[in-house]
């Protein structure tokens, strides 16, 4: 992530959201934004370990600061950067308990052990912390909670966000809470996982036939399947829409299919727009221009046209006869009348006389 740590302003990368806030692309990007926060989540001068918990830790907007300084980011996104900083820093804390805490059973042992990325009066407060009664406690409940957890998700790394983006882009619709959570929930033949799946397919099953019910007219089912399965608190919200939208107030679709773009970004189509109409303007106006000169030419030349006409039918009606002096004279007289006549429409009236 060096090369990420060392961009410049003027190098940025942008990130579109979609309607949470959620980072859903350019994918590479957004991939590389989440390591990016992973850095320095683990970065102790950015996230000191010496607290018990992420919301006491400090200068957040000094972070959001800085992550966009290597990012074009909507500032909807800043639950989500912010809860998975959240995300990591805890993740880092608890490897760092499970690889050098818990493999050994004297305090000595434990800080010979300590990683040299952690400072050594930072891993004194975690060990001193890890041995208190209150977090022994907290991490028993934790442990307690973890093994009554159910229909866990099958999708890894990767973000609900992005897996919804790409439902869409596959069905072109919305995809339901049920098609969500199936597709979350699928697994492959072959891998062994750490809980059956018995009670999850039978849930979706559940969803389907629910569902089949609801497409019925007759049917006077109101609610959503996965809701009516699963409940609709605020533990059932977070498997859906994962990180950066559960401490938000309750949604009502999983998923939209708007997108959240950075106000750099949008100035940017702004004016790229406002200079593709200027342009089109442009040439809207000189073509109409040149109509109008094309126009012009034509209108002259036919009243060009007309008055050599006018002249050589007066010139039809002289009844002397027709030598060049009393042409020059009719002509003469024709030109007081009209100064507008040119030289050479007097000359060519003349020749076409003669002839």
């Amino acid at each position: 992530m060096f090369e990420v740590h060392a961009r410049k302003w003027e190098d940025r990368v942008a990130i579109y959201c979609n309607d949470k806030g959620q980072p859903i692309g350019p994918k590479k990007a957004r991939n590389e934004l989440t390591r990016f926060l992973g850095t320095i989540a683990h970065d102790y001068n950015w996230a000191p370990l010496t607290y018990t918990n992420w919301q006491k830790v400090p200068n957040k907007d000094k972070i959001w600061e800085y992550v966009n300084s290597k990012y074009i980011l909507p500032s909807e996104s800043y639950d989500w950067v912010m809860e998975t900083l959240d995300v990591s820093w805890r993740g880092f804390k608890c490897r760092l308990k499970r690889d050098h805490y818990y493999p050994y059973d004297t305090y000595e042992k434990r800080l010979n052990s300590r990683p040299d990325n952690v400072p050594e009066d930072h891993f004194k407060l975690l060990l001193k912390y890890w041995a208190s009664t209150p977090a022994k406690k907290t991490s028993l409940q934790n442990a307690k909670n973890r093994q009554q957890q159910d229909n866990m998700h099958t999708c890894g790394p990767v973000a609900f966000a992005m897996i919804s983006d790409e439902m869409f882009r596959e069905d072109g619709e919305v995809p339901s809470k049920r098609k969500l959570f199936e597709r979350t929930r699928s697994r492959k033949e072959g891998k062994t996982y750490a809980k059956p799946f018995d009670d999850t397919q039978t849930k979706i099953q559940e969803m389907r036939r629910l569902e089949a019910l609801e497409a019925d007219e007759s049917s006077e089912c109101q609610k959503d399947p996965f809701d009516e399965v699963m409940g609709d608190g605020r533990a059932v919200r977070k498997r859906l829409v994962g990180i950066g939208v559960s401490r938000k107030k309750p949604q009502e679709n999983v998923a939209g299919n708007s997108l959240i773009l950075p106000k750099e970004v949008m100035e940017s189509i702004k004016s790229a727009v406002v200079a593709d109409v200027q342009r089109e303007l442009s040439a809207e106006r000189e073509e109409i221009a040149k109509e109008k000169e094309a126009h012009a030419a034509r209108v002259a030349e036919m009243e060009r046209a007309a008055k050599e006409q006018e002249m050589q039918d007066d010139l039809a009606t002289q009844k002397e006869p027709m030598t060049l002096d009393v042409i020059a004279s009719a002509l003469a007289q024709l030109r007081r009348k009209d100064p507008s006549l040119t030289s050479e429409m007097i000359a060519k009236v003349i020749v076409a006389s003669a002839t």
